[in-house]
């Protein structure tokens, strides 16, 4: 922590009409949040997979071997699509024949293969004092905590789009080429523990036009966190000239 403040320091004074009046640190209270989720995969469907579902739609098949010989290919493949298609509830087996669901037929129609779901779960990390969930890993604060730090959230405050844009920070869904996966559903979330993110605040005079302000790196994010600064500014300006330029 001293090297970063000094780096941070050094930054800051290379412009030489600033002055370094005080250097803080505190605490920034953080919930620390598991979401429990489920996604789906979607892919483009490939042609075996069409024949598959058009042979189901437009006529009756009881075996693999009907559908092998009908289409050429081994009776290997077939199963193993017929095992894909009955878990994501494409088709099914009445009268000892297979037709498609209507879930099959909507995907043959938009030529998108649905993958059943899958349980995942991930970690995120809700900042009050920001409104919004924070990217990064969170380690032990130190000194006293944020003193404008705002009142910690309740769960059954936050929507389900909310839980989303906060599993979009861990880069949970993805799209590559014709392959897309994306949340289905948010399962359940519940709070593990509450955090706190070490800050160095660094209040600065621009002495050649005479203004006060204030710079945070929020060790989380790695950044300089304007949210904070315009916080502490709008706050504590005025008690800062008197303090620091009262002659």
């Amino acid at each position: 922590m001293e090297a970063l403040e000094k780096r941070l320091r050094d930054e800051l004074l290379r412009d030489l009409n600033v002055k370094l009046l005080e250097t803080v640190k505190w605490s920034l209270p953080i919930q620390v949040i598991d979401i429990e989720y489920e996604t789906v995969k979607r892919t483009k469907m490939d042609i075996l997979m069409k024949m598959l579902l058009v042979a189901f739609r437009t006529s009756r098949f009881s075996s693999s071997e009907e559908l092998s010989d009908m289409l050429v290919v081994e009776p290997l493949f077939i199963e193993d699509i017929k095992e894909r298609l009955n878990r994501a509830g494409m088709i099914t087996k009445s009268g000892g024949a297979y037709a498609l669901t209507e879930t099959g037929r909507q995907q043959l129609e938009s030529g998108i293969y649905i993958q059943p779901p899958e349980k995942d779960e991930s970690t995120v990390h809700y900042s009050p004092s920001h409104g919004r969930f924070l990217a990064g890993e969170p380690t032990d604060g130190v000194g006293e905590m944020y003193r404008l730090a705002k009142d910690l959230r309740n769960l059954k405050e936050f929507t389900d789009d909310e839980w989303r844009e906060a599993l979009d920070l861990l880069d949970v869904t993805y799209q590559e080429g014709d392959v897309q996966l994306v949340v289905q559903a948010i399962t359940s979330v519940k709070e593990l523990e509450r955090q706190s993110i070490p800050c160095i605040e660094f209040r600065l005079h621009q002495t050649a036009d005479d203004r006060l302000y204030a710079r945070v790196w929020n060790t989380m994010t790695s950044e300089w966190d304007e949210t904070l600064e315009n916080q502490i500014m709008e706050n504590e300006l005025t008690e800062w000239r008197e303090k620091y330029l009262a002659e």
